[in-house]
């Protein structure tokens, strides 16, 4: 039952020419089905891999001697088969098992793969646990081993994979050929693992071994394209795919199909999924760190083999990198807006996190940006991939970054920044649209909600994602309006969740302004969620920041006929402590210390760990949950209401 409902829910967010393109695909996979599942195609070519003009190889002749990082360990650990599996570092002793979940112990089925069930995370276990090691992260850093150390063995290591792994997945069968993205990161991680093999004897039957396992990826890759309501980061995951394949395997009689296709959906898309702000069209901030590398990738290898392209791809990098140095505060923390699954495109060393720093620090050189720096300038990936272009293209002075109010309208989101005591003070508030339309897939129940860092201190926090497929109420939860620093009227969502990665219909933002009066900032938003309950309540919020005395005060605006259920959530950072007495709320991090007053008509609970109600929860993370401070507020309200939060601030210097 749990299937037909959501194939029907599916069905009703589709047209009628993906209606028909579905169907299409669906005789292909029966077509493939009936021709290879017990035989897999095959190609002819004497060599189709050009070593010779890869990707950025020069790049690391002339390195600086403080940019040596040591991967040793981690290329060890790949040598030995310990992979680090969002967080949890599973040894497959003697050999990679690529089917096992290692969260759950069980085996993915080798059988066709659309006839895969992805969606059931619970019989086997959530699919990402095996594509991440799926996605061959490994190489890129057996590559840089091979590069630093010169041992045989991590190159080796590199070819050992590439030969088992084909063998243990026979094309068309199994969980590892179910998804375009997975195809395409793999194949990034191939690619630019093998690039750092310079002096490494790539013999024939090395070369066959390439051969054979790109091949395979592109033709499934472009025989059965995301498009539609997948026309997400699924798509441009397959398009730089095929893109590379067509540039460095130009032996292939496809190759130049597919670069053709690979490159005409990049430039196509980089103006679509990157916004006119900078921001990301899934309205999630930690994707477009994922995002954001493979429209750069794509850009320096055009750069690099002399490709010309859409002069929209660096207008959209830049205005990305605008977007991300404008939320970023002191010490790199970024808001954990919509859904956060740790994705890096290349494993270069860098987590989803720490790869924010990395994309500033490169946006500085191919843009002459010194205000984008950090102070971990050069970063190590900015090393790899610019090379001597960081010596020659950046100018050494910097910038601070204003005070002044941003409105980030297309992304909807607004920043004020402020100074307490000679400490930063970063408001991000958030009216952004559900998600991408028309599944909404990556977007969370968030509206007129907030984060709040202080002298780089996260204080109030977007409490992040945790899980997907297997999440059941935790995938619920994470996604809430309860989960989430905003209001919840009468028990309901904003949108019913329909599905893990479906949401019913969307709500609207039908306000959002930003003004600067004297030394006041204010921000005002509203949606229209509640207008379709019974007894419909609007909701608008005002939030104004006073630079004088470096107060906050939050406004909710409601509005309904009759009675209704107010509730008023607030979500801490792990560090923070937190104390309530009265209609005081007394919350300490570090030398950051927050008076907060809410409205006394507020009845408050406050919860940490909680499971009954689900509340108190914090996930930086995919995979990783701890407990946190929540706090819910609750009044039984008539009519036209303002509830009043008053936040003030004591730092240390």
């Amino acid at each position: 039952m749990k299937n037909v409902g959501w194939y029907t829910n599916r069905l009703s967010k589709m047209s009628v020419p993906e209606l028909f393109y579905r169907v299409r695909q669906k005789v292909r996979e029966r077509i493939d089905k009936k021709r290879f599942q017990n035989i897999p195609p095959v190609f002819q070519v004497d060599s189709a891999f050009d070593s010779a003009s890869f990707f950025c190889a020069d790049a690391w002749k002339d390195w600086p001697g403080n940019l040596y990082r040591s991967f040793e360990e981690l290329a060890n650990q790949y040598v030995d088969n310990k992979v680090d599996i969002f967080g949890l570092l599973y040894d497959y002793q003697e050999k990679i098992d690529w089917h096992l979940d290692p969260k759950t112990g069980k085996r993915w089925p080798l059988k066709f793969w659309s006839e895969v069930n992805i969606r059931d995370g619970f019989t086997i276990g959530g699919p990402k646990f095996v594509w991440e090691v799926n996605r061959l992260y490994g190489l890129p850093i057996l590559g840089m081993a091979y590069r630093l150390s010169g041992e045989r063995k991590y190159a080796d290591k590199i070819f050992a994979l590439i030969e088992d792994w084909p063998r243990e997945n026979p094309y068309p069968m199994g969980v590892n050929w179910t998804s375009g993205i997975e195809l395409g990161t793999r194949i990034a991680n191939l690619l630019w693992g093998v690039s750092f093999l310079e002096g490494y004897d790539l013999t024939a039957e090395k070369k066959e071994l390439l051969d054979q396992f790109v091949w395979l990826h592109g033709r499934h890759l472009f025989r059965y394209p995301s498009k539609y309501s997948s026309n997400n980061n699924h798509a441009i995951a397959e398009a730089f795919a095929l893109f590379l394949i067509g540039v460095y395997f130009p032996g292939f009689s496809e190759a130049e199909k597919w670069r053709a296709f690979g490159k005409k959906v990049l430039e196509r898309e980089v103006g679509r999924q990157i916004l006119a702000d900078g921001g990301s069209y899934e309205y999630t901030t930690t994707y477009l760190s994922f995002v954001f590398d493979f429209f750069l990738l794509f850009k320096l290898v055009c750069d690099h083999n002399k490709i010309t392209y859409d002069p929209i791809v660096n207008k959209r990098l830049e205005q990305s990198c605008e977007f991300i140095y404008s939320l970023m505060d002191k010490n790199g923390n970024m808001p954990n807006i919509g859904d956060q699954d740790s994705a890096v495109l290349v494993n270069l060393g860098l987590d989803n996190h720490q790869n924010f720093q990395s994309i500033l620090n490169t946006g500085a050189v191919l843009y002459n940006r010194p205000e984008f720096r950090r102070n971990n300038f050069p970063d190590f990936k900015t090393s790899i991939l610019l090379g001597e272009r960081i010596k020659s293209e950046c100018n050494p002075k910097t910038e601070h970054i204003s005070n002044k109010g941003i409105l980030l309208s297309d992304s909807g989101l607004v920043v004020i920044r402020g100074e307490l005591a000679g400490n930063e003070f970063v408001f991000v508030g958030n009216a952004t649209p559900l998600g991408m339309p028309p599944l909404y897939a990556h977007g969370h129940l968030d509206a007129l909600s907030f984060t709040l860092t202080v002298g780089g201190l996260e204080i109030f926090v977007d409490p992040g994602t945790y899980l997907y497929h297997s999440g059941g109420k935790w995938r619920r939860y994470f996604r809430s309006t309860a989960a989430h620093n905003t209001i919840c009227i009468n028990g309901q969502e904003l949108t019913e969740q329909v599905a893990d990665f479906m949401f019913g219909k969307p709500y609207r933002i039908i306000e959002h302004s930003l003004q600067e009066n004297d030394d006041k900032v204010i921000w005002r938003a509203g949606h229209d969620a509640y207008h379709k309950l019974k007894i419909p309540v609007s909701h608008a919020r005002q939030v104004v920041f006073d630079r004088r005395n470096g107060s906050l005060e939050i406004d909710d605006f409601l509005s309904g006929e009759g009675e209704y259920l107010a509730e008023q959530f607030f979500h801490f950072h792990p560090d923070c402590s937190v104390e309530v007495a009265g209609s005081r709320v007394r919350i300490e991090r570090g030398s950051v210390k927050v008076e907060m007053f809410c409205d006394q008509r507020l009845s408050l609970e406050l919860l940490r760990g909680s499971h009954d109600p689900l509340l108190g929860w914090y996930s930086s993370a995919f995979n990783h949950i701890e407990e946190s401070y929540s706090l819910a507020c609750r009044a039984k309200l008539v009519g036209e209401v303002d509830l009043r939060t008053t936040l003030t601030f004591r730092c240390q210097v």
